[in-house]
């Protein structure tokens, strides 16, 4: 299996092909869930029929409705598909070809057009909660999620009254050397990642932490009950190197 798969993807001729099979599942998806949004344009279509000032308006609301109908139903069907896909799969390191591998990448593309197209108008929603919780994660309660960028939800916790700041990455997968890496996130009670952050598979943050604006968290990062961290902000290196020696000497003389 492993190596038809590896063939199947390597090969320009069957990897394109595929590709046309899988996107046509995905328009599929998107399709179905756009039919009760397409059913009440129908139904104001034919109210506005009657062509006066009123009814053109209500067939403006209408379509109005229909729009948060189709962001909500793509969110509750793709999130049902996404962790039909993803079931099954645990935190490991699974190599380029494998049929875990073949799963994940199916997923990512899908997850990748609802993070595109629907994601970004319901980030600071209760329907992204809800997507969340469908596709397979642990929300808690007083949750306030300000990203759309949240990658392999099936692998993510988050604790009561988490704030999750403005184009925030959540992100429970990497690649490194021909291998991809799958590890949990967990975000503590009152946990806060701000706007801009990166944290990376493996994380554990305990209650109170802050992680802040722009910080990237290494693989397996943990932090601590009410700790902080935080990136430094641009610096030259040359002045980095010279603080972090000074630190140093200090350290030497205080020995």
């Amino acid at each position: 299996m492993k190596k038809f798969i590896d063939r199947l993807l390597r090969n320009p001729i069957s990897f394109e092909i595929t590709s046309i099979f899988v996107y046509a599942f995905y328009c599929i998806i998107f399709a179905s869930a756009a039919i009760p949004a397409a059913l009440l344009v129908r139904f104001g279509w034919a109210f506005e029929l009657g062509g006066g000032v009123l009814e053109l308006m209500v067939f403006v609301l209408i379509c109005a409705l229909a729009f948060y109908v189709f962001l909500v139903s793509c969110a509750v069907l793709v999130g049902f598909i996404e962790r039909m896909i993803t079931l099954g799969l645990k935190p490991g390191e699974y190599p380029v070809g494998s049929s875990v591998f073949f799963r994940w990448l199916v997923y990512s593309g899908l997850h990748l057009w609802l993070l595109t197209v629907i994601l970004p108008f319901l980030r600071g929603n209760n329907w992204i909660k809800i997507y969340l919780r469908i596709s397979g994660a642990k929300v808690g309660k007083g949750v306030f999620v300000n990203s759309n960028h949240i990658y392999d939800a099936y692998l993510l916790e988050i604790g009561d009254d988490v704030l999750i700041g403005g184009e925030a990455f959540v992100n429970c997968h990497l690649f490194e050397n021909g291998h991809l890496i799958l590890g949990k996130i967990t975000l503590g009670k009152g946990t806060t990642v701000g706007a801009k952050a990166y944290v990376t598979p493996g994380t554990y943050t305990g209650k109170d932490s802050r992680i802040g604006i722009n910080t990237y968290l290494r693989r397996n990062t943990e932090i601590r009950d009410g700790e902080s961290v935080a990136s430094l902000p641009g610096m030259n290196i040359r002045k980095v190197v010279k603080l972090l020696t000074a630190e140093q000497k200090r350290d030497k003389e205080k020995r």
